[in-house]
Formats: C-alpha cells, structure tokens, sequence
C-alpha cells in the first residue's frame, strides 16, 4: 500500500505542481495579453496622433494655400480696378478741361517759368489761348493732351510738360489709394490699400 500511497501523493503533488505552472502560465499569459494590449493601445494612439497632426499639417497648408489664392485674386482685382479707374479718369479730363476752358489754359500757362520758348504743344482747341501767351513760339496741335501745354526752348535742353495728363500720372499713386479707401468705405470691407 505504501507504494499505492506513495504514487497517490506524487501523483496529487504532481497535479497540484501541473496546477501551479498552469496558473502562473495563465498570470504570464494573462500579463503578456495586459502588455500586448497597452502595447497596441499605445500604438494606436501614437498613430491617431500622427494622423491628427498629419491632418492638421494639411489642413494648414490647404488653407494657407486658399489665403495665397485669394490674396492674388484680390490682387488681381485691385489691379484691373485700378487700371479701369485710372482709364475713366484719363477719360474725364477732356470733360474737365472743356469745363475749364481758357481760364485752365491760361492757370497752366502761367505755371510755366518765362523763357524763349520755341515750340508750345496744346490740345487744337487751346492753338489761340497759346498763341496770346507764347507769341513768339511755334505752336503745334496735340491731339493727345486734353488740357494744359508742353513747353520746348530752342536749344531742346529744356522741356516741362503741365498738361491734364501729366498731372493725373504724376498724382495717380496719391489718388489710388484715397479712391480705394472709398470703395471699401463703400463695400464695408475694412482692409486698408497695400
């Protein structure tokens, strides 16, 4: 019997030993799942970060691209506009030297310093106004000045141009930004002209 005990004893000892690898196989085990698991946990919330920064990098750039664009459309609007407004002003000048007169002929002349002055350029309808204050010059008509003159001395040293204009090209950089500060009074956009 002893050895029927003897193989029961070994034999339970060995169930309970078989028990006690099997269980700390499971806590290993179950350790191992616990790691895998924060293992993976981490991993996923480092790539949901990648893909939030990614996301925001390109959200980013999508939109810094869209201001460019728009910054250059804005632009290129500012620009037509400028030259549209710059063509309606050239076209008011004749309006504004018909309403001027002789009397502007005349407050243009008079700006021109005094010299021998060979050759005076006018618009055709201004050939008399120049002819009483430059009798000594030669007068030519210029279809392309609405109103004032352009002075030449003998010598073609000198030459000194106040006609309409000249003085519209010489003020347009001054007027621009005032005509553009206007219309966004007017259209409620506050952006100052740059």
């Amino acid at each position: 019997m002893a050895q029927h005990e003897l193989e029961a004893a070994l034999q339970a000892e060995g169930e309970v030993e078989a028990r006690q690898i099997w269980q700390r196989a499971e806590a290993e085990a179950a350790e191992l799942r616990a790691e895998t698991a924060q293992t993976l946990d981490l991993q996923r919330q480092a790539a949901a970060n990648r893909r939030q920064v990614e996301s925001a990098a390109r959200h980013e750039a999508l939109l810094s691209e869209a201001r460019k664009r728009a910054q250059n459309c804005r632009l290129t609007a500012e620009d037509q506009m400028a030259r549209r407004l710059k063509t309606l002003a050239e076209t008011l000048l004749e309006d504004f030297a018909l309403r001027g007169g002789a009397q502007l002929f005349q407050t243009l002349a008079e700006e021109i310093p005094d010299c021998h002055w060979q050759q005076i350029k006018v618009n055709p309808r201004d050939i008399s106004a120049a002819e009483i204050s430059f009798p000594t010059a030669e007068i030519l008509a210029d279809h392309g000045t609405s109103g004032g003159l352009e002075v030449q001395s003998a010598d073609d040293r000198i030459r000194i141009i106040n006609s309409l204009e000249k003085r519209l090209e010489h003020l347009w950089p001054e007027l621009l930004p005032e005509l553009f500060k206007e219309i966004r009074a007017l259209a409620g956009d506050d952006e100052s002209f740059t």
